[in-house]
């Protein structure tokens, strides 16, 4: 009988631990790994820094570029605080009058593609205020995209030789060519 016993709780033991799921492995070439940081869009291999002999104006162009790169991420939230800041740097300044103009009608847009309309107004009126200045390092790439607004197409300025279509954002983001460089 004790042999028994002791039979039966071996068996019950084996059988106890065969009943577990068994553990599924996987190679390492199946683990993914989720990255949940939004990705910088605009982000290029290289960038050109561009001074001006008017510090002024550089912050200008700068926060041009923040707008540029806000558009390219096809963020509502930072694009709208991108002009809102891009309308300080020019704002108080009667040398900029042309580029606030050009501002002015797109400052209350709360839509990405509404602001896009308006960005290419502000970038003919940044362009213009370019020919004004003296640049006094880096290149400035003036770039074009033949599909923007329905095949009427569109310009922008860049710090680098690579597209990052603001126009499009990532539907499109590499459309479009460098038209001129600007020293």
């Amino acid at each position: 009988m004790k042999k028994y016993i002791i039979a039966f709780t071996v068996l019950a033991t084996v059988a106890c631990k065969n009943n577990r799921e068994p553990e599924i492995k996987q190679a390492p070439s199946q683990v993914q790994k989720v990255d949940t940081a939004p990705q910088d869009l605009n982000k290029t291999d290289s960038k050109e820094q561009v001074s001006f002999e008017n510090e002024a104006f550089t912050k200008v162009y700068t926060a041009y570029l923040d707008l540029k790169a806000a558009l390219v991420n096809t963020d509502v939230s930072t694009s709208k605080n991108a002009l809102d800041a891009f309308l300080k740097t020019v704002e108080n300044n009667d040398s900029f009058s042309n580029i606030m103009t050009a501002t002015m009608p797109v400052i209350q847009e709360s839509e990405v593609a509404e602001i896009r309309k308006g960005f290419e107004n502000i970038t003919a009126a940044v362009e213009a205020q370019i020919a004004q200045e003296t640049i006094t390092s880096g290149t400035i790439f003036k770039q074009y995209c033949p599909m923007a607004f329905d095949g009427k197409g569109a310009y922008w300025l860049s710090d680098s030789k690579e597209v990052r279509n603001p126009y499009f954002g990532d539907k499109m983001l590499k459309c479009g060519v460098v038209d001129k460089e600007i020293n």
